[in-house]
């Protein structure tokens, strides 16, 4: 299994300058691919879809499944200069979670999202000007899909997370002949509770890695130092580390790094985090743009 992070920023795309440094961890929002032989699978579509389609730009044609957390804007702004998906031939299966359906409301939650965002008065071309080939399906919490590639399979399956509006924490399982083979647990956007979060308890069990929403410290969670931010659905690498010691996590991810975070203030967050994750036994480390890991 080949995991490659494409994006890892929250909230808004934030490009360094001379005065606020980014080029470390990158600026763009959340984009991850996971592959193995003759299978892709991409989580969501941030700004760092762009930097994913040109690669996959050079494999033509292209077949991919995308999954997607849930529809925020920082998660699908990507989408629509997402260049594979304007190639006749492509072919791409989307997912997302089924969450926030008006009575009467028929279709594909993500679609609609997708649709709405590039109506033509956000957007000057529709989707529907994307000629490949795009399946849209809603997924129920605990749905599984299996992927099969030319050696082995990922089995991805699903559990809600604490997030305003709804979000899906996933967890991707590699399955060989002999079995499990790896497991990544793809958990951004998550509020943390009083206590561990039962549902990420079960995707994250005993899991490789655990990609984890830590976009704020505790000082700035809870407004000892600026404004408060509980209730905006994001968490801590204080309570990464509560979550990967109970499931049993070997290596904590840290990612949705804050836009108010240049390199810096990541890195001594990246710091504080790895000395605590040592005491415990799990590796800690910022997720940063264009990192690979091959489980």
């Amino acid at each position: 299994m080949k995991i490659q992070f494409w994006g890892v920023r929250g909230s808004i795309p934030t490009p360094s300058t001379a005065d606020f440094v980014t080029s470390r961890y990158g600026g763009n929002t959340t984009c991850v691919s996971v592959r193995i032989p003759g299978v892709t699978v991409i989580l969501d579509a941030g700004s760092g879809l762009r930097t994913l389609g040109l690669a996959l730009a050079k494999e033509m044609p292209v077949k991919a499944t995308f999954f997607f957390s849930h529809v925020h804007w920082d998660h699908i702004q990507g989408f629509p200069f997402f260049i594979p998906g304007f190639v006749p031939g492509n072919s791409f299966d989307l997912y997302g979670p089924n969450l926030n359906r008006q009575p009467g409301f028929v279709g594909s939650v993500i679609e609609r999202a997708l649709r709405g965002q590039q109506e033509s008065l956000n957007f000057p071309v529709q989707l529907s000007d994307m000629p490949a080939k795009m399946t849209f399906t809603d997924l129920d919490e605990g749905e599984r899909i299996e992927l099969k590639g030319k050696e082995s399979k990922l089995v991805v399956s699903s559990a809600s997370l604490n997030h305003p509006g709804g979000c899906y924490g996933y967890r991707i399982e590699e399955h060989g002949d002999g079995g499990k083979m790896a497991t990544f647990v793809y958990a951004t956007d998550t509020e943390h509770l009083g206590r561990n979060n039962p549902k990420i308890q079960k995707l994250a069990r005993d899991a490789n890695v655990l990609f984890y929403d830590a976009q704020y410290t505790e000082e700035e969670y809870t407004g000892t130092c600026g404004m408060p931010r509980k209730g905006w659905g994001h968490s801590t690498w204080n309570r990464g580390i509560a979550e990967s010691r109970e499931a049993h996590v070997q290596h904590l991810l840290l990612t949705h790094h804050d836009p108010l975070h240049d390199d810096w203030a990541v890195a001594r967050i990246e710091n504080e985090a790895r000395k605590d994750g040592l005491k415990f036994g799990i590796k800690v480390t910022a997720a940063y743009e264009g990192m690979e890991l091959d489980l």
